[in-house]
């Protein structure tokens, strides 16, 4: 009889180890094929649930700033609630409540926390989850990483059913399917920079189109309107009177023509900027381009940031921005350093002096930057205002270095 159980048990330890293989085996296509990733959280959240007889799993990621969580797929608890999941938890830590996934992600090790369903649900801190938690009900937790390039970028809760034991197998298929969740996080991220990249050019080129083509030509119908004014202003005839009025109206409608214009060529360049700042955008910029590559940033950003005008410190956010992406794309740099001072240099005229370095170091097969989109579009920014864009691709490993001067009149 003995015998018989041990074998039953084994079976069951194989079915077990075959139904977890081909669970991560349907994420992975999944992650390869769904677009949405919501969609394909959620779907990796019930595999892992009816996989293992888990009362309930929740997938979270981190938000760019690092200081909010975003639930993008559970099973096993009330959909309904599943959004005001971290604010509710944001409550019980006010109260004291002592959150052990926080500390997964903060640290990158895995969380195991045996009995857990029975202090949560004691504890008067953790009242804001309690209707949360209570049904169905659970056990033990686990809390895993998910990790991409060596960064934290989420967590893997998983909500163990009584009798059931967190053993080294269903810890491996935990962290199996925690990966399968990175790679989806980091895909999805990945066409939404490209597609947001597409975004961008298209609606530059049409910026750019329309003032060079349109808004200049508004502007020659300007300057016909004022030289007509003024071979007519002497004509005190009733003809002469009359192309004088005609004349003032193609002088208001050409204005407001050009003011409208104008105000659709802002639009379709929007600003990174604005309402930012210049220092907070190339935070912004430097932290998501760290969590999607891994690369680390160094910055040195004086006090000119704030002092630079709003449309020269676009210029010079989109200029970082297109070098950062360059040595993203065309470097095997670790490290991406950005510089942004002034100086008079004893002249009298202050030059904002910025500085894009990576440390790529010398690759025999690697091609030397060439004067495609990328360069263009920041020498146009820089020529804007009367500067220089110089760069530099050393054979050592001093990597690239973009640098711009431009003058502050």
């Amino acid at each position: 009889m003995m015998q018989e159980d041990h074998v039953a048990s084994e079976l069951e330890a194989v079915r077990r180890r075959e139904r977890r293989a081909a669970a991560v085996a349907r994420t992975a296509a999944r992650v390869a094929s769904e677009r949405s990733l919501p969609a394909t959280l959620r779907a990796l959240a019930h595999e892992i649930l009816q996989t293992d007889d888990l009362a309930g799993v929740q997938v979270l990621t981190s938000e760019s700033s690092g200081d909010k969580l975003r639930m993008l797929g559970a099973a096993g608890f009330p959909a309904s609630q599943n959004r005001t999941f971290f604010d509710r938890l944001m409550e019980c830590q006010a109260r004291g409540a002592h959150l052990t996934m926080l500390d997964a992600l903060s640290t990158g090790d895995p969380v195991v926390i045996p009995h857990r369903y029975r202090v949560v649900m004691n504890d008067p801190a953790w009242e804001p989850l309690h209707h949360y938690h209570r049904y169905p009900e659970w056990d033990a937790f686990a809390s895993i990483p998910i990790r991409v390039r060596n960064t934290t970028i989420g967590i893997l809760n998983a909500y163990i059913a009584p009798g059931k034991k967190v053993d080294r197998e269903s810890l491996d298929f935990l962290f199996a399917m925690a990966e399968q969740a990175g790679l989806a996080i980091d895909y999805a991220s990945l066409l939404a920079r490209e597609r947001e990249a597409a975004q961008r050019d298209v609606r530059q080129q049409l910026a750019r189109d329309l003032h060079d083509s349109a808004v200049q030509r508004v502007f020659s119908i300007g300057m016909l309107v004022q030289t007509l004014k003024v071979l007519t202003s002497t004509d005190e005839s009733k003809t002469g009177k009359r192309i004088q009025d005609i004349t003032l109206d193609l002088e208001e409608l050409a204005e407001s023509v050009s003011k409208d214009l104008r105000g659709l060529v802002a639009q379709l360049r929007p600003s990174a900027t604005q309402g930012l700042g210049l220092r907070e955008a190339l935070s912004t910029l430097t932290a998501n381009t760290h969590r999607q590559t891994g690369i680390n940033f160094s910055m040195n950003i004086s006090s000119v940031a704030e002092e630079l005008e709003a449309d020269l410190a676009e210029d010079v956010y989109h200029v970082i921005a297109e070098a950062t992406h360059n040595a993203v794309k065309h470097s095997s740099a670790d490290l991406i350093s950005i510089a942004l001072d002034d100086d008079d240099a004893g002249t009298g005229t202050h030059v904002v002096q910025l500085t894009v370095r990576d440390n790529g170091h010398a690759d025999p097969d690697r091609a030397p930057l060439v004067e495609g989109n990328g360069l263009s579009f920041m020498r146009e920014r820089v020529r804007r205002w009367q500067g220089q864009l110089t760069i530099s691709q050393d054979s050592g490993d001093a990597g690239t270095v973009i640098s711009a001067e431009i003058p502050l009149y």
